[in-house]
């Protein structure tokens, strides 16, 4: 899975096999979504002219529902213009193998097919399956343990150097490399044992033991050049010049402003996109945002769900906006939520029965209904609520501030000294959370949240941090609870995430242990039956709902609007394909 500002990882590759990490916000799903993830504001306020209440049509209630798209042009596509998306924050980096990569680095060098980088396979819009991309065919053994990729041989990187399979291996052993920062990518090659150059366009890869993601992991790789990626500091020297062999180039990073990526003349590949370039705006306040889309100063936004209810309806938006909302969360295929994640390292929240009256001290069914406007559903597990390894019959757990404090006391944690805070052995129960800016609806909910902490004898201190600090923060475990989402691949693996092994050195921040969820997880990883596997991750599931190293929060419906002057723009369950956009002549608007 990957980083999300606002929860988690979708969008994307279709195939990436990470989660992927976000801010936690409405908008981009804020996986923290997504995307990633101060102090309590309204939704709408900021200076924007709220408009009122909302009123006119809306997709609220429609998922995957397509409202305001334009008349079809006459006459086939044709070149030219350019894309102006809004991210909620800057990437951190542009070289996709590093574990800082998050939501919003797939975003611009990803995307379904790949921007800038490519992989081995990819998967089809409209079904799913795997196909062909920087390879043309690939056999696997009966046994499962032996994938071979035949490679194009006239892809190129954007240098001009020819993709052969020496890249591929490059690619392998520098994400296996200890010294580099790839603990994430590494968690899905652990039992592989070799890779092998049969020639130049032929490599093999050969693993210890069966692992019904292999396929999706191998060939979810984003290849790099050996040529260039072998000459300096891998996890450093990279991440502003990225070489692919994508459809799109990079053509400038104006620090805190924007990315801006062109489309390849030499592309090698058939799908070539109709789009000019891509422009990817940092702007990490919603209200902000919100002025640009108005002016028609963007092309594609993801909106919060204060945005979606009161501003997405009103004739400037509406007249001239696509409005698109699904439950594939991101724009990627999986699915995102959000969530509270407790350090078990630090004394308040090394108890489970401390992290379960933690949970039951946020009323997340009337903030869901308030502050996301019923846009979310509380989930109480990490697999998406609609797949068969989700079990349904785990409710979430309730709203309860008695049987809280009940849990807090049966923990030891009293107020002895009568000062309004709770201890135990000397140790006031008074801890930072962290979480990314420029989410208003999180402000909201954090300052919920802490009212009725203080309430309960509990002193918190609010944290937002600038994304790039708050990765630091939460990746070097130096933070006592922590909030932002997570994006899922199509085929989830909670190994990233919740490994022991992963705990120290991977994505698993909170530092959660536990013998019987390793044990379930390993499991899962060698069952190749779909039917199998989910009942082992609805073991898991009840782990974690007992354990409660996070407390849960949301999968929320995605809300995107694009403009109307693009055409071909289809909401796939993989997330959208840009490189199917077009504008008409007479539409467009940047030469």
């Amino acid at each position: 899975m990957q980083f999300y500002k606002s929860l988690s990882a979708i969008v994307l590759t279709a195939l990436i096999a990470p989660a992927f990490l976000a801010g936690c916000g409405g908008s981009g799903g804020s996986a923290p979504e997504e995307a990633n993830v101060g102090a309590t504001s309204s939704g709408s306020g900021g200076g924007v002219d709220d408009g009122g209440s909302a009123a006119g049509p809306s997709a609220l209630d429609a998922p995957d529902e397509q409202l305001g798209a334009p008349p079809v042009a006459e006459g086939p596509p044709v070149e030219g213009d350019w894309i102006v998306v809004r991210l909620n924050a800057e990437p951190p980096t542009l070289n996709p193998l590093l574990e800082v990569a998050d939501a919003y680095t797939q975003r611009v060098v990803g995307g379904n097919g790949g921007n800038i980088f490519e992989t081995l396979l990819e998967r089809d819009n409209e079904t799913q399956e795997f196909k062909p991309l920087l390879a043309e065919r690939y056999e696997v053994s009966d046994d499962h343990l032996r994938y071979t990729f035949y490679l194009r041989q006239n892809a190129r990187f954007s240098d001009g150097a020819p993709l052969t399979a020496h890249d591929v291996l490059f690619t392998y052993e520098a994400i296996q490399n200890p010294a580099h920062d790839c603990a994430d990518r590494r968690s899905y090659l652990v039992d592989f044992e070799s890779a092998t150059v049969l020639d130049d366009y032929t490599i093999q890869f050969q693993a210890r033991q069966p692992y019904f993601l292999h396929l999706s992991v191998l060939g979810s790789i984003e290849v790099v050049p050996k040529h260039i990626y072998s000459q300096g500091d891998f996890n450093r020297d990279f991440s502003r010049a990225p070489v692919g062999s994508g459809p799109y180039a990079l053509k400038q990073w104006d620090t805190g402003q924007q990315v801006v990526i062109a489309k390849r003349a030499d592309y090698w590949g058939e799908k070539k996109p109709w789009v000019n370039e891509i422009h990817y705006k940092f702007i990490t306040d919603d209200n902000a945002a919100l002025q640009l889309l108005r002016r028609g100063e963007l092309d594609e936004m993801r909106m919060s769900a204060e945005q979606w209810v009161r501003h997405a309806p009103r004739p400037e938006i509406a007249d001239n906006y696509q409005r698109i909302t699904m439950y594939s969360p991101v724009d990627g295929y999986a699915g995102t939520f959000g969530w509270i994640g407790w350090n078990a390292k630090r004394p308040f929240f090394s108890d489970n029965r401390v992290r379960k009256a933690m949970t039951m001290l946020l009323d997340r069914d009337t903030i869901g209904e308030t502050i996301y406007h019923g846009l979310v559903r509380t989930v109480s597990g990490s697999m998406f609520p609609d797949s068969p390894a989700y079990d349904q019959s785990i409710a979430p757990w309730p709203f309860d501030p008695e049987q809280a404090a009940a849990l807090l006391e049966e923990a030891g944690w009293t107020d002895s000294d009568r000062d309004g805070i709770r201890d135990k052995d000397g140790t006031p129960f008074s801890f930072q959370w962290i979480f990314p800016t420029g989410s208003p609806e999180y402000e909201q909910l954090a300052t919920v949240y802490k009212e009725e902490l203080d309430r309960a004898g509990i002193d918190v201190t609010l944290r937002p941090l600038e994304w790039a600090t708050f990765l630091e923060s939460v990746t070097k475990r130096t933070f006592d609870a922590c909030s932002m989402a997570w994006v899922s691949p199509i085929e989830s693996d909670p190994y990233q995430i919740w490994h022991s092994s992963q705990a120290e050195n991977g994505s698993n921040y909170v530092g959660f242990v536990n013998e019987e969820a390793d044990r379930l997880i390993e499991a899962a990883r060698l069952e190749f039956d779909a039917d199998r596997r989910a009942a082992l991750y609805r073991e898991f599931h009840a782990i974690l709902h007992e354990e409660q190293p996070y407390t849960f929060l949301y999968n929320s419906k995605r809300k995107v609007v694009v403009s109307n002057r693009f055409q071909n723009v289809k909401p796939y369950t993989l997330g959208f394909d840009m490189r199917e956009w077009w504008v008409p002549l007479d539409q467009q608007r940047y030469r």
